[in-house]
Formats: C-alpha cells, structure tokens, sequence
C-alpha cells in the first residue's frame, strides 16, 4: 500500500529539536550578514563617488537588537540508537544491573519536533492547546577583541599612498615632477580641471583615491582602493 502523503510529509517536517533551533539561529544569522553585506556595498559607494567623498559619510548599519521566537510544537521522545549496544547481551554472560544514569549515557533520548500546523490538527486530531511552547529569545552580543585590534592610526602615509595608487593599472592623468616622479595632473588633454583625492576608511583599513572632473561629470572618475596593511591595489574604475 502506497504511503499516505500527508504522513510522509509529517516525518519530513519532524526534527531534532536542536537542528530546529540551529536552523532559527542559522536564519537569523543570514539575514544580518545580507544587512551587513549592503551596508559595507553602500560605504564604499559613498567612499568611491567625487562627490559623496568629500562629506565624509557613514553608511547605516542595521542590526536585530534581538530576535524572540515563540513556537507551538508537538514533541516527541526518540532513542538514539547511534549510541545503543550493537547486540543484545547473551544469557550466559548477563549484562550488570545499571542504574538510570547509567542507562541515560547507554541510551540517550532526543525530543523530536513537529511544527503544529492546522493539517497535522486535522489528520491526527491533535488539540492545539496540549502543544509545547518553545520561547527563543536571540541577543547579539559583541565580539571579543584583540589589542591589536583597536583603532589604531593608518599605516601608510598619504604620500605612499598616492605613489602606490599612481603606479597602479589605473590609468591616472599624470605629469612628471622635478624629480622625474609621476604626481596628479591639474587638466586632462581635453583642458578639464581634475581634482586628485585620497581619503582613508578606518573601519575597512582601506585608502581611496580619486581622480575626476568636478566641473564635467561626463569624464569618468577613475578610483582605485590602497589596503593599508598591504599596500595592495584593487582599481574601481578607470578609463
């Protein structure tokens, strides 16, 4: 005979209850890191933009200050049989008299949850109020921190950095110093006034620099992020 579908679907919403508040836990945790993924997308747009740069802004953080989760379960009581004895024991060698404790560590249970939905009532005439509530209260808490991870001031020099940035694949407007060092040009070849800037992130420990037009938005701006424990280069966007 064919399984009945409603209980196959039964056994497949059933759970240990701890995978089921892992599974919360999981959930919750997605969904911070998704907030916490735009909000770094939208610092670096404010840190990258000619026009933003120059205000210095913070983008928002969102955060779940706590998450409370109320469940109605229908719980159950499984052995574990993982941890059972292979074999029964034999008749002439019979196994010691054990007492609950030791019993409990042979025999670990496991409470098994079933969401209480409004078909598992009705399949099984199951009263809602002899169900289990199970309260999950979340709270963030902060991450320790390591000493070398104060704020601490940048480690490269602006200097450094704009030498860093110019000798990048970016393709900078540049013209050469007395000393032969390429430095920011003040026009491109097109006559348009540039401005050259360079600004330091201490959150991310990272240096933007920026060449635009200020007065033609029609010139693309060319951007390029200096890590400053590295002195890595990562270009933005260049011409």
């Amino acid at each position: 005979m064919a399984d009945d579908p409603l209980s196959t679907a039964v056994e497949t919403f059933s759970a240990p209850i701890e995978n089921l508040i892992t599974a919360l836990g999981q959930g919750i945790a997605q969904a911070q890191r998704a907030m916490d993924l735009n909000s770094i997308a939208t610092q670096e747009q404010l840190d990258t933009d000619p026009v933003l740069s120059q205000y210095h802004l913070q983008a928002t953080w969102y955060q779940f200050p706590s998450a409370t989760l109320e469940l109605k379960l229908s719980l159950s009581i499984s052995e574990d049989q993982s941890s059972s004895p292979n074999s029964a024991p034999s008749v002439a060698h019979a196994a010691p008299r054990l007492t609950v404790a030791q019993l409990q560590l042979r025999n670990p249970v496991r409470l098994i949850a079933q969401p209480v939905s409004a078909s598992y009532q009705t399949h099984f005439n199951y009263d809602a109020q002899a169900a289990s509530t199970i309260s999950v209260n979340i709270v963030p808490v902060p991450p320790p921190v390591a000493p070398d991870q104060v704020t601490v001031p940048p480690r490269m020099q602006p200097a450094d950095v704009q030498t860093t940035a110019l000798a990048s694949p970016a393709k900078f407007v540049t013209v050469m110093d007395s000393q032969g060092k390429p430095t920011p040009a003040a026009t491109d070849a097109a006559g348009n006034a540039l401005r050259f800037e360079i600004n330091f992130n201490s959150t991310a420990r990272l240096w933007y620099v920026l060449q635009y037009a200020p007065s033609n938005s029609a010139v693309n701006a060319i951007v390029v992020a200096v890590d400053d424990a590295t002195a890595s280069v990562r270009v933005i966007s260049t011409t």
